[in-house]
């Protein structure tokens, strides 16, 4: 399914959480680990590099995009972010900022919540909105539960509407469309023979809402659609993808969609 897995590192521990979920990736796909070391301007000049491959490229970036997409099949891409608050370089880290507005593959994303990953991957958080921005990441998810066996829980999770026991509550359209396509992508993955599991939330925050349905789930990952914009942080990956991604226990597998080009 993927030709390797490349995961980016600067040395740094943040940034080095990444290794042990690509090694995982790598040993679930049945493909080889490559380590990619991102030079950073305060590096020792004796660190050891052998064996390792150095990002040499003006833009380390595009050196991961490239790598990750000169092969037949391609490959995954593992980074770490930062998960702070405030602008994008800050967040994800540069070079991690760069690559979500430049890759239209798969990412797979640890944020400083992570938490030591599984000896196996069985269960799949998926969020969705009802756009067609998040139904993009559907194709991935389906292979990714093909290939690795796994079970996929459906979640959108949207803002309090109302008390239906003082009265009658108008659910707004776009809210019946997001529990349409999470009731339409569960029939789909179901027929293709994937366990599907589906649930609508509420909660005032929508990020903490993924996040606390995915520690009681007790998934393994999630996976997330991304706006892969410029500017903030928000903008790059959207608030609420951002939110994930800052909260997660667990590795977060990202798609920019091809139309957001």
């Amino acid at each position: 399914m993927y030709a390797r897995v490349v995961v980016g590192t600067d040395g740094s521990q943040r940034s080095l959480r990444a290794v042990p979920v690509g090694s995982r990736a790598a040993a679930s796909f049945g493909c080889p680990l490559e380590l990619v070391h991102v030079p950073a301007a305060d590096d020792p000049d004796d660190v050891d590099l052998t064996g390792v491959r150095v990002a040499r490229e003006a833009d380390p970036a595009s050196e991961l995009v490239r790598l990750v997409s000169e092969t037949d099949p391609p490959g995954l891409l593992c980074l770490s972010s930062r998960g702070r608050s405030g602008l994008a370089e800050v967040v994800f880290g540069s070079v991690t900022a760069e690559v979500l507005r430049s890759l239209h593959a798969p990412l797979l994303l640890t944020g400083p919540a992570l938490q030591n990953p599984r000896p196996r991957w069985r269960r799949l958080l998926v969020c969705l909105d009802g756009s067609d921005i998040s139904a993009s990441i559907l194709p991935v998810v389906e292979a990714w539960a093909r290939h690795l066996d796994l079970a996929v829980r459906l979640l959108h999770v949207g803002y309090p509407i109302g008390d239906p026991r003082i009265g009658d509550v108008d659910v707004p359209e776009e809210e019946r469309a997001a529990e349409r396509q999470v009731a339409t992508a569960a029939r789909d993955l179901q027929a293709a023979g994937i366990e599907v599991h589906w649930s609508v939330d509420e909660h005032t925050e929508l990020a903490v809402g993924i996040n606390e349905r995915a520690s009681r789930a007790g998934v393994d990952l999630i996976a997330l659609a991304t706006h892969g914009r410029t500017g903030l942080a928000r903008l790059i990956a959207g608030s609420v993808a951002s939110g994930v991604i800052r909260r997660a226990s667990v590795p977060v597998l990202t798609l920019r969609p091809e139309q957001l080009r």
